[in-house]
């Protein structure tokens, strides 16, 4: 994140964007701040492993007087190998852009991000170079009722830990950077509510009802819901160089549903400047209720305007050879209730039968077929491909 021109007050009136973008969080804030509209904020990754290279580009706004992060789409993204000059263009899909599927940096490669928006304005990163990655020797989950505390339930939330063994090398200083996906099956496709699911998509009913009401379509297919990790888990060697590490916390999993899930960690081996960037954000994310705190001097990205000093870009680009493991999490004893309850209506027998005395009149719609599955989309965070690590 580029942060400074010599005005803390910018800091203030950003930071709060800056969060809801590395969590993924969907709730907008009251402006408390000097809020600056139009700020570029960039996250991109550029990975050894394939599927973990992307970019994400937003801007910041106010809109009905709420903090908004807006996703720029129709930009040209791509990354640049500094050593080669190999060019590899990524692709819009869902609110980031993507290199093809097949993509893998190497270790020991300088690759940096080049940006153009539709506006013309372009943006670009220094290079990052990628190290060494450090082999998982061994990987575990730990069931806790009492995970984690949520303020808004006042009450503890059940979950799992992933922790990690590995073998640090005792030859260079090593920074660790842990993400996740995981994934659960899923049993409802689409939830309408108010509507019904007509060519693909939920539909208004056509019938005028005063009456709320749900729709559930089970899935024709296999499915598979994905999450992502919502904190900032990293580990330096400063005290452990050289050592062998045992059970050390990477990941939080909360029991959101009953369903088993398998989950793909991602352990990362970062630059010391990539370190230090994540490291202080980390520290803000969470400890986000102290934002009068003087800015700290550490946060400061890799992206500029090659055309304008002055001008601030959030954001990192970050060059990191990957390890992934896979942990399958078999969820059938535990009897904590899940944090997302489960979906259940009584309107659900409205998906057989078509019209029903039990349901919304529907007679008016010209095709008023049965309908009780939906198709498995293809999304970010929905598949019908099989998880690697998946058990049946």
């Amino acid at each position: 994140m580029m942060l400074f021109r010599n005005r803390r007050e910018t800091f203030f009136s950003i930071i709060l964007t800056v969060l809801f973008s590395f969590t993924g969080c969907v709730d907008s804030t009251e402006p408390n701040f000097d809020f600056k509209e139009g700020v570029i904020f960039v996250d991109s990754f550029v990975s050894t492993t394939p599927g973990a290279s992307f970019a994400t580009i937003t801007e910041t706004a106010v809109e009905f007087g709420k903090f908004v992060n807006n996703f720029i789409d129709g930009a040209t993204v791509s990354f640049r190998n500094t050593d080669s000059n190999q060019i590899v263009q990524l692709t819009e899909q869902e609110g980031t852009y993507l290199p093809p599927d097949n993509f893998v940096a190497a270790v020991g490669d300088s690759w940096e991000l080049l940006i153009e928006l539709p506006n013309g304005k372009s943006y670009q990163s220094s290079p990052e170079t990628l190290k060494s990655p450090v082999d998982i020797l061994d990987i575990k989950a730990t069931y806790n009722p009492e995970f984690l505390f949520r303020d808004s339930e006042n009450d503890f939330l059940p979950g799992h830990f992933i922790s990690v063994d590995i073998n640090d090398p005792v030859d260079q200083e090593n920074f660790y950077f842990w993400s996740y996906r995981s994934f659960e099956k899923l049993k409802y496709c689409e939830i309408c509510g108010n509507s019904i699911f007509r060519n693909g998509e939920c539909q208004t009913n056509p019938q005028e009802n005063d009456d709320d009401y749900i729709f559930n379509y089970l899935c024709d297919s296999p499915c598979w819901k994905i999450r992502f990790n919502q904190n900032i888990k990293l580990f330096t060697d400063e005290f452990t160089n050289g050592t062998t590490i045992n059970n050390l916390p990477v990941a939080d999993i909360l029991f959101n549903s009953k369903e088993n899930i398998v989950v793909h960690l991602q352990q990362f081996s970062l630059s010391a400047e990539a370190y230090q960037y994540f490291r202080v954000l980390k520290d803000i994310v969470d400890n986000n209720g102290n934002l009068n705190a003087p800015p700290p001097a550490g946060l400061i990205g890799n992206i500029f305007n090659p055309s304008d000093s002055e001008e601030f870009v959030l954001g990192r680009f970050t060059g990191a050879s990957t390890t992934m493991r896979t942990i399958f999490i078999d969820r059938t004893d535990i009897t904590e209730l899940p944090v997302d309850p489960e979906i259940f209506t009584a309107f659900e027998k409205c998906t057989m039968i078509c019209p029903s005395e039990f349901c919304p009149p529907i007679a008016s719609i010209p095709s008023c077929e049965p309908i009780s599955f939906a198709p498995c989309t293809e999304t970010r965070f929905k598949t019908a491909i099989t998880p690697e690590g998946w058990i049946n």
